[in-house]
C-alpha cells in the first residue's frame, strides 16, 4: 500500500511537471493582461515587458510566448528560464546570474609573443535593463590593445538598440620567407557607433548599421615596403538571420551574418573595403551533449597588408601561427561536439572533440595576394564551467596540426574557443 501511494504521488508529480510543459500550446492564443516576473533582482521587470511583440493587454500566440523565452535566455543574465501563463497573467520565473564579471582572458598562442591575455570588467545589467559596460585592457596580436564599450541588448522587438566602443589596437605586422625583413607595428585609435533595427517578432532578419573612424600610424618599421599613416573612414551594413538560443551547455539553433564594410583610407586615398559572413550553430543531441558549428568568411580589396583578415590559432585553425598570415580572402570552420558531466550544483565539466579547417591567401610586405594555402587540425579539450557566471570558464585544448605544418599544439583559455 505504501508502494502504492509513493508512485501515486510521483505520478502526481509527473502529470502536474507533464501540465506545466504543455501550457504553452504553439499553435493556441493566450489574452495576456499582466506579466508577473520572479527572481528578477536587480533587473527591472520592464525588461521583461519590452521583449513582448505587443504592449499590454493583449493576445498572444502561444509561438510568440515561446519566442520570448528564447529572447529572455539570450540575454544571458539568466541560467534558468522559465514562462508559463497563469489565466491572463504571464508568469516569467528566472535564476539570475552574477552580473558583474571580471574578464581574465588567457589564451596561449604557438609562441609566448602570440599569446592572448586580457583583463577588464564588464556590468552586464548596468541599468537593469540589460544594458552592458565593459572596458579591457590586452596583449593580442604582439601588440597593447584597449577598449571600452556600451551596449544595449539587440532583442526589443519595438525599439532600436545602440552600441558605442572608443578603442586602441596595435598589432604585430611580420613576414616570412623573401619578405622576413620587413615588419613594423600597426596602431589605431578609433571609434565606432552602431545602430540595430528592432528585432521583430515577424521575421527572423535584423539590420545593423555602423559608422566607424581610425588613426592609423606606424612604429619601428623596418624594410623597403612600409604603408602610409593616415585615417579611415567608413561605413558597415549587416544583416542577420538570427533563430540562435544561447544556453551554456548546450546552444542550438543558428545564427548568420553578412557584413558589407566599404571605406576609404584617406591619407593614401585608398579604398579600403571588406566584406564579412559569420555563422554559428548548435544541434543538441541531449540535454548535456550539443555538436557546434563556427565559420567565417572575409575578404577584402588587396594593395595592402595593414588592410587585411587575419587568421592564426587565436581565431581560426588551432596550431596555425598567430599574427602572420595577413590575407586578402579566408574562410574557416570549427567543428566540436561538446559533453558535460554535472560535478556540482552549477559547476560542468565538459569534454570537447574538435576538427578546425581553413583556405586562405596570404599578402605579402607590398599587399600582393601570394599562393593559396589550407590548414587543418584535430583535437580534444577539456571545460570546467560554472554556470552561475556570465561568458566564463577554464578550458584546455591539444590539438594536432596537420597542414601546412605538422606539431602538436596545446591552448588555454578561459572562455569558449566560439
Amino acid at each position: 500500500m505504501k508502494r502504492l501511494v509513493t508512485f501515486a504521488s510521483a505520478l502526481a508529480i509527473l502529470v502536474r511537471v507533464g501540465a506545466a510543459l504543455g501550457d504553452v500550446d504553439p499553435s493556441a492564443t493566450y489574452a495576456i493582461e499582466a506579466v508577473r516576473s520572479e527572481g528578477l533582482e536587480r533587473t527591472d521587470p520592464e525588461t521583461i515587458t519590452e521583449l513582448l511583440p505587443r504592449g499590454l493587454p493583449a493576445s498572444f500566440s502561444g509561438a510568440e510566448l515561446v519566442e520570448l523565452r528564447r529572447r529572455i535566455k539570450n540575454l544571458a543574465l539568466f541560467d534558468q528560464v522559465d514562462v508559463e501563463p497563469e489565466g491572463k497573467t504571464l508568469v516569467v520565473r528566472v535564476r539570475r546570474k552574477f552580473t558583474i564579471s571580471p574578464i581574465v582572458d588567457l589564451s596561449t598562442g604557438k609562441t609566448l609573443a602570440d599569446s592572448k591575455v586580457t583583463l577588464g570588467a564588464v556590468q552586464h545589467d548596468l541599468d537593469g535593463h540589460g544594458t552592458r559596460l565593459g572596458g579591457k585592457a590586452s596583449y593580442s596580436e604582439r601588440g597593447l590593445n584597449f577598449t571600452a564599450w556600451l551596449y544595449e541588448h539587440p532583442y526589443r522587438p519595438r525599439s532600436w538598440a545602440r552600441e558605442q566602443e572608443i578603442y586602441y589596437a596595435g598589432s604585430g605586422v611580420r613576414f616570412e620567407g623573401a619578405d622576413a625583413g620587413h615588419k613594423w607595428h600597426r596602431n589605431r585609435f578609433g571609434a565606432e557607433v552602431e545602430l540595430l533595427s528592432p528585432s521583430l517578432y515577424t521575421t527572423k532578419w535584423r539590420y545593423e548599421f555602423q559608422l566607424n573612424a581610425y588613426q592609423e600610424t606606424l612604429t619601428a618599421a623596418s624594410g623597403p615596403s612600409q604603408p602610409r599613416d593616415g585615417t579611415y573612414l567608413g561605413t558597415a551594413s549587416e544583416l542577420v538571420y538570427d533563430r540562435y538560443t544561447w544556453n551554456d551547455l548546450t546552444p542550438k539553433g543558428f545564427r548568420g551574418s553578412l557584413e558589407l564594410r566599404p571605406g576609404v583610407f584617406v591619407g593614401a586615398a585608398e579604398p579600403r573595403h571588406e566584406a564579412r559572413l559569420k555563422v554559428i550553430a548548435g544541434v543538441p543531441l541531449g540535454d548535456k551533449t550539443v555538436l557546434m558549428f563556427n565559420a567565417n568568411a572575409s575578404a577584402v580589396n588587396g594593395g595592402n597588408p595593414n588592410h587585411s583578415a587575419l587568421l592564426g590559432s587565436q581565431a581560426g585553425v588551432r596550431g596555425l601561427p598567430d599574427s602572420l598570415y595577413r590575407n586578402r580572402s579566408q574562410v574557416y570552420g570549427n567543428l566540436e561536439l561538446r559533453h558535460a558531466l554535472e560535478i556540482a550544483h552549477r559547476w560542468y565539466l565538459q569534454g570537447v572533440l574538435f576538427t578546425d579547417a581553413a583556405v586562405f591567401e596570404p599578402m605579402n610586405a607590398r599587399g600582393s595576394v601570394t599562393s593559396g594555402l589550407s590548414a587543418w587540425s584535430t583535437g580534444a579539450g577539456l571545460r570546467l564551467l560554472p554556470t552561475a557566471l556570465v561568458d566564463t570558464l577554464l578550458r584546455a585544448d591539444l590539438a594536432r596540426i596537420h597542414t601546412p605544418l605538422s606539431t602538436w599544439f596545446v591552448q588555454l583559455g578561459i572562455n569558449q574557443y566560439f
